[in-house]
């Protein structure tokens, strides 16, 4: 468990940021046509779609470790499924599976590997032994697995205690953990609910543990839902409990990482008549940015309008003369003695035209 955790945490901090680049370079080569100008890195919009893509793919991996989590638990089996009992099985029902199982599975009738053939009856003599058991059945709906690790647990009492034991150590580290982390500076955004979410969950354990009855949240809603479409087998009490604790981590993370991305990085503009070092050397910064995106929007659309005549050498001198020329004719009808020519030169040539009459004479 606590390898797949450093793995999930190497994806959320490394993996992702590094895997979206190449996302966002193989969106812009579907989605932007050939030749037309791309997003440069360190700009306004390439940095606004980074942060975009980002945060889908944090979501995406988000639900895909849910998925995982309920993917390992359906392959994992539980002892119901295994005799193929529904969760609400009486002792009697119990009975009559055992009985069929015991007659199909038994390892005299068995052919093939007996080693396997053993293993398995004795698997199903277990699930059977634990399921008649009350005191056993209402231990592994809420613990799972942990029934079979206390050897010396008895009544009920011994099963809540040696389970929550271990749920309330583990809680109390990570809230440690995180009053150290907000401490030293780190995961500030979000701590409140972070804590929230660590006391709510350790309630719901301990109201599961501690009721006679199974969560509501599964006995009316979701599994009567699961069992009408079908879409998976219904819950027991500490699968649903697993899943939930691998939701909370991850969400944890996702919203730790989504806070800085979501909020906006606008730099805030300065009070009026403000006149520091810093809000200057903003927004000196500000304008080389820009300038620097506008000059290389304008040598892309240069280079794309210039691309017909990259083929000939000679189309190329001409292109080049007349840009010479419209560039010098454009500096000297700038200035501002020839304009004031021209418009003389024009008036003149009005002088005792009639009203209405349109050209220079």
């Amino acid at each position: 468990m606590a390898y797949d955790q450093v793995v999930s945490f190497f994806i959320w901090q490394f993996l992702i940021p590094w895997a979206s680049g190449w996302v966002q370079t193989v969106l812009y080569a579907i989605f932007i046509r050939a030749g037309d100008p791309k997003p440069a890195p360190g700009t306004t919009r390439y940095i606004q779609h980074r942060r975009r893509i980002l945060m889908s793919v944090y979501a995406m991996y988000m639900l895909f470790t849910i998925y995982e989590v309920d993917l390992d638990l359906r392959t994992s089996g539980n002892l119901y499924r295994d005799l193929g009992v529904p969760l609400d099985v009486d002792d009697r029902g119990i009975n009559t599976k055992w009985r069929r199982l015991n007659i199909q599975y038994h390892p005299d009738k068995v052919e093939g590997d007996q080693m396997a053939a053993n293993n398995y009856y004795v698997h199903l003599k277990n699930a059977k032994d634990v399921l008649i058991d009350p005191v056993k059945r209402f231990a592994y709906d809420r613990f799972g697995n942990d029934v079979f690790e206390c050897q010396s647990c008895i009544t009920i009492l011994d099963y809540e205690r040696y389970a929550l034991g271990g749920r309330l150590l583990q809680g109390v580290s990570i809230a440690v953990a995180l009053m150290a982390a907000n401490t030293l500076g780190y995961f500030k955004d979000g701590a409140y609910w972070r804590y929230l979410a660590l006391l709510t969950l350790l309630y719901f354990e301990a109201r599961t543990a501690m009721r006679p009855d199974h969560p509501p949240i599964l006995t009316k809603l979701l599994n009567p839902l699961l069992t009408s479409t079908r879409l998976r087998p219904s819950y027991l009490p500490f699968e649903f409990l697993i899943l939930i604790r691998k939701s909370a981590y991850s969400a944890a993370i996702f919203l730790g990482l989504l806070i800085p991305l979501y909020r906006e990085q606008r730099p805030q503009a300065s009070a009026q008549g403000e006149d520091s070092e810093e809000a200057r050397h903003k927004q000196i910064d500000r304008l080389t940015g820009l300038a620097r995106e506008v000059q290389s929007d304008s040598t892309r659309l240069l280079d794309l309008e210039s691309t017909p005549f990259k083929a000939d050498e000679r189309a190329k001198g001409n292109l080049r003369n007349a840009l010479k020329m419209w560039m010098v004719n454009n500096v000297i009808h700038g200035e501002k003695d020839v304009r004031n020519a021209i418009g003389t030169s024009l008036l003149r040539r009005r002088q005792g035209a009639p009203a209405g009459a349109r050209g220079t004479k």
